[in-house]
């Protein structure tokens, strides 16, 4: 068994803060999966409410900031809201897995 380290920025939240739609029978981590969310935790194994889900974006310099950047931020967050009726953060992170 090893454990791989990535990292990156995702438009989303921490999986504590919302849950699948009541009609759906299944787990957070599978719905996510279901509906194209990405998912990060800085833990290996971590459970969902210690994984951000969201959609994850590009990296990209601060001066390199463009408007169409900031547009998909912003259109993946309204994405985010939609499917789990909460407010997406930008949040950069470490993914262990």
């Amino acid at each position: 068994m090893s454990i791989d380290i990535s990292g990156g920025m995702i438009v989303g939240e921490s999986g504590y803060r919302f849950n699948p739609p009541d009609d759906y029978d299944g787990t957070l981590e599978l719905w996510a999966d279901e509906v194209g969310l990405d998912s990060m935790s800085e833990r290996f194994d971590a459970d969902c409410t210690q994984t951000v889900y969201g959609f994850t974006v590009p990296d990209v310099a601060v001066s390199d900031i463009e408007h169409e950047w900031l547009a998909d931020v912003q259109e993946k967050a309204q994405q985010f809201k939609a499917l789990t009726g909460v407010d997406a953060r930008l949040i950069g992170t470490q993914d262990v897995y």
